[in-house]
């Protein structure tokens, strides 16, 4: 593994801030101390690579790209919120934010995205990565050269990034089964509508689901966990089918576009017991109206805005807050 910043200042005992001026000749250090740590840099084999250098040389004019892995919908459009917020904060600081957004969960134009985004000169990143090895690898890759990455929403196994923020998703979807459970009071036929296993987070929900119906005394089948896309239409049209397909099924569990599966039971004129992800503001309403019975929140603004504030940190000051977050769900 290369040798970076940080392990010639535990080496030498000083700061990052430390090395950085005795590598670049700069005044305010001890002349002893400064060749001291050009020797050690010398033994250990440093390299400097253009874009931690980059970083180094400016204090200002930084450019974080934050990489979708779809289009926006409502969940996103809260995490984009936290984002623009963070923005409002940090550009006296001379940070900009710029958005690229995927095509429906297809890691080859994630991969394009990653790639777009260093070429339009992006001194770090955020990602909302597909598991795929096609992003393993590249961020593998940004990782040897130091570049720095946070993980946001979701998160790739054993991959060394920055930091990652995002819920619980296994006890978000043992909460979603407790809740459905206790509506149903203990009996009846439950089908969950969820996101693309495509995301590592969306499978761990889906187990949480499945976990807490196996494993709780209870009355109540699964008759099947349906996997959603990133298409309304198509959506509305899976669950209308499956729907119908299942008369037995009277409570769902559900993870997208809310107004999408509320149009779905109004159009099948089926009042189904439902517990819902995320408080939209058409789930919120849906709720206030009787509409939808319950909804878990997994604090995606406050997701997005935790992401760009670890970059921030980085690149102002050399400090990560946390090198993995996992905020509550409620």
């Amino acid at each position: 593994m290369a040798t970076t910043l940080k392990d010639i200042a535990a080496a030498a005992g000083v700061s990052i801030g430390t090395v950085q001026r005795a590598l670049k000749n700069r005044d305010r250090i001890n002349p002893q101390v400064a060749e001291h740590i050009r020797q050690l840099a010398k033994e250990m084999n440093y390299q400097p690579n253009k874009i931690a250098s980059g970083l180094v040389n400016r204090s200002r004019n930084y450019k974080i790209a934050v990489v979708f892995h779809v289009r926006p919908n409502d969940f996103w459009e809260d995490v984009i919120r936290g984002i623009r917020k963070a923005e409002r904060e940090v550009k006296d600081y001379g940070v900009s934010i710029e958005l690229y957004f995927g095509n429906d969960f297809d890691a080859q134009t994630q991969l394009q995205l990653i790639d777009r985004a260093l070429e339009e000169g992006a001194n770090a990143m955020v990602i909302v990565p597909i598991n795929s090895p096609l992003i393993s690898r590249r961020i593998r890759a940004l990782h040897k050269e130091q570049f720095p990455i946070v993980f946001l929403n979701t998160y790739i196994n054993r991959l060394p990034v920055l930091s990652s923020i995002h819920c619980d998703y296994y006890r978000s979807g043992r909460i979603a089964g407790m809740l459905i459970n206790r509506l149903a009071g203990g009996s009846g036929h439950v089908m969950a509508f969820l996101p693309s296993s495509a995301m590592l987070g969306n499978n761990y929900r889906n187990i949480g689901i499945l976990d807490y119906f196996q494993s709780e005394p209870s009355a109540m089948v699964l008759d099947g966990i349906i996997q959603l896309g990133n298409n309304a239409e198509s959506n509305l049209e899976l669950i209308k089918q499956e729907l119908q397909l299942h008369e037995e099924v009277n409570y769902i569990i559900y993870n997208g576009d809310a107004q999408v599966c509320i149009s779905a039971m109004e159009s099948l004129q089926r009042r189904l017991t439902s517990v819902f992800f995320d408080l939209s503001e058409d789930a919120r309403n849906a709720l206030l109206t009787d509409k939808i019975d319950a909804v878990i929140t997994q604090s995606p603004k406050d997701q997005g805005y935790r992401a760009i504030i670890v970059l921030f940190q980085y690149l102002a000051f050399q400090t990560v807050s946390y090198t993995h977050l996992t905020l509550p769900t409620t």
